[in-house]
């Protein structure tokens, strides 16, 4: 098991790994099977690591074997193995193999040994194909989205308000026909009135000139 000052020289290291110890470019197609091989010097019992290294990222653990012989190894007590990513060891020599790999296994592959952590050589694994075409410009999707989205919102609103007005302008419309027709009603009852008004002045005209002859 990695000891914490084996851990600090292990950090102090990943500055140069990608520079010093790349010797070798795979390049590979989305959905394919690979194999990375790299040499160990081991001669007594000890372990076996693999890493994988990316820029933006802390390295990353993806295999530990525990060699006793060149024939006879097993998976360290602290690691659960992938069943996408396998290490096997052959002798002097240990690989890895990665099945179906994605552009999220694009990286730099390298292996160590023995507690101390030495390093041998790495590979750095391209992978191009369908799934890198999903990543090549996440925020213009995003802008898609974004554009979609608020298109959306925009016709909703307009939607809303048209209708609104269309509500707002009816009840205009009604109101002023109503007021219309009181209005109408008031001026026919005013109308009543006087009409009613003249015909009692004109009876009691009638009655008065009857009276007075």
């Amino acid at each position: 098991m990695v000891q914490c000052e084996t851990l600090s020289v292990f950090l102090c290291v990943m500055g140069f790994i990608s520079e010093t110890l790349c010797s070798l470019t795979l390049e590979a197609e989305a959905g394919d099977n690979v194999t990375i091989w790299c040499q160990h010097g081991l001669n007594n019992a000890d372990s076996i690591f693999w890493f994988k290294h990316t820029c933006d990222s802390v390295p990353l653990l993806l295999g530990c074997k525990k060699v006793y012989t060149s024939s006879l190894s097993e998976n360290c007590y602290f690691f659960t193995e992938s069943e996408r990513i396998v290490m096997s060891v052959h002798g002097k020599s240990t690989s890895l193999t990665i099945t179906a790999v994605t552009a999220s296994d694009t990286g730099l592959y390298y292996c160590s040994f023995s507690d101390k952590m030495i390093f041998s050589n790495s590979t750095s694994l391209q992978v191009k194909g369908v799934n890198t075409k999903f990543s090549e410009n996440p925020d213009r999707a995003k802008d898609s989205d974004s554009s979609a989205v608020f298109f959306m919102l925009n016709a909703v609103f307009g939607a809303v308000i048209v209708i609104l007005l269309c509500v707002l302008i009816f009840i205009i419309l009604k109101h002023r026909k109503t007021d219309r027709g009181v209005e109408a009603e008031d001026n026919e009852f005013s109308e009543k009135i006087l009409k009613r008004r003249r015909d009692e002045v004109e009876y009691s005209c009638v009655v008065y000139s009857s009276v007075s002859q």
